[in-house]
């Protein structure tokens, strides 16, 4: 057992001191965690749009049709810049980008309303930015709900008790205070920003190995001689120490800096963090084996980034996927860490109470930690094996496989 310890705390030292020598790492593990989070959030401030111009054509020209016009105005989502004389004018404004929506009063409104009809609004959004129409249509369904609630009141007034109406309408929101796109998603992307830094600096360094075996005739000079398990859990460790600022930076300084759902325990966040930190360090190393040099990295995980964004769930609900994909999302720890993280951030949830987050990703270090262990096993050292005899029959072998794959030779 002692000798084994040892084994670890020479491959964690190793580890450590290639992380801190290697720039492209250094990038990695701590330059894209620091600049990523500030940067999406920069970019998604102001979370909310607010005094949206829009045109309206009224063809009623009541004083219905104004109330809603005025009510439309006072909403801090929209502003009316126009009253068009027709919908041509309308278009015109909205081809040349002064407005965003344009809404339509036809002439019957006001009797529809006097007789207790419905009374109809049509509005023509612009859909190129969904900030914009959301806003536009939200400041519309508020406030025709609120005259038709009005409306209804009135003709009710008699039967209820002291005028009030049956049904009273409020939006008070929860987590989310601000309704902001940023608070919404950018929770989501934060655990995935760390995985993806960390599974790209993990891929670097076992591209620099590689690189380094291919001119030393298939020995790294920096490695450790270690077993496998005891090589795993070294660097397992060294990923740990090493992500302890970013983590703590990234789930929980980043939402303080931007103003986003801050009702987490910053202990539990840790604590949640702490076995997908292994997780992914583990998937980092299974991964290993599709990596032949520095840049496979980007090949293999730059393009991946988006397929993970959709699996988070963040833009379609996970309950509404395929049960294929659905498998897939389960496979990754950044989706269990979005999710978990979210509920304890935007709704106040504890460790406890996101428990199933917590043991997946447990169970996730587990699975990985096997797959790592088959690949280091069956497919690393065995390779490693083979180009220390091809190497040690032909010195020039490695070298020459190099220029033929790179196609300058």
């Amino acid at each position: 057992m002692k000798q084994w310890l040892l084994e670890v705390y020479r491959v964690w030292w190793r580890e450590f001191r290639l992380v801190l020598r290697d720039e492209g790492v250094v990038i990695f593990f701590f330059v894209l965690c620091a600049v990523y989070p500030a940067l999406y959030s920069i970019i998604y401030n102001t979370e909310t749009e607010r005094n949206m111009p829009i045109v309206v054509v009224d063809y009623c020209r009541t004083q219905a049709s104004r109330e809603l016009a005025r009510r439309l105005d006072a909403t801090p989502e929209v502003r009316i810049i126009s009253y068009a004389a027709n919908m041509q004018e309308a278009r015109e404004l909205m081809y040349r980008k002064k407005c965003y929506s344009i809404v339509y009063i036809p002439r019957d409104f006001s009797q529809c309303v006097a007789r207790g009809q419905q009374g109809h609004v049509s509005m023509y959004c612009d859909m190129s930015v969904m900030f914009r129409y959301k806003s536009m249509l939200m400041a519309m369904t508020n406030v025709t709900q609120e005259m038709g609630g009005e409306l209804q009141k009135k003709r009710l007034a008699p039967f209820t008790y002291g005028g009030i109406g049956l049904i009273q309408n409020r939006q008070i929101p929860i987590g989310n205070t601000a309704m902001g796109m940023a608070s919404a998603v950018l929770l989501f992307i934060l655990p995935l920003v760390i995985q993806q830094s960390m599974l790209l600096g993990i891929g670097m360094l076992h591209g620099g190995s590689i690189e380094r075996r291919r001119r030393n005739r298939g020995y790294d000079p920096m490695e450790e001689p270690a077993g496998i398990c005891a090589t795993l859990i070294g660097k397992m460790m060294c990923h740990q120490v090493v992500y302890v600022v970013p983590v703590v930076y990234v789930l929980h300084f980043t939402p303080m800096i931007f103003d986003f759902p801050q009702n987490a325990n910053l202990l539990h966040s840790v604590a949640l963090a702490v076995p997908f930190i292994i997780a992914v360090s583990f998937m980092g190393q299974t991964l290993q084996a599709f990596i032949n040099e520095r840049e496979s990295v980007f090949l293999m995980l730059a393009y991946t980034s988006v397929i993970f964004v959709f699996l988070l769930g963040v833009s379609w609900p996970r309950f509404a996927m395929s049960r294929f994909w659905y498998v897939i999302g389960d496979c990754v720890p950044s989706t269990w860490m979005s999710n978990g993280y979210v509920l304890m951030q935007s709704s106040g949830a504890t460790l406890n109470q996101i428990s199933h987050y917590f043991y997946m990703l447990w169970l996730q270090c587990g699975v990985f930690f096997l797959l790592a262990y088959g690949v280091e096993r069956f497919v690393s050292r065995p390779r490693y094996r083979h180009w220390q005899k091809k190497a040690a029959a032909d010195p020039n072998a490695l070298q020459r496989y190099d220029i033929i794959k790179n196609g300058v030779g």
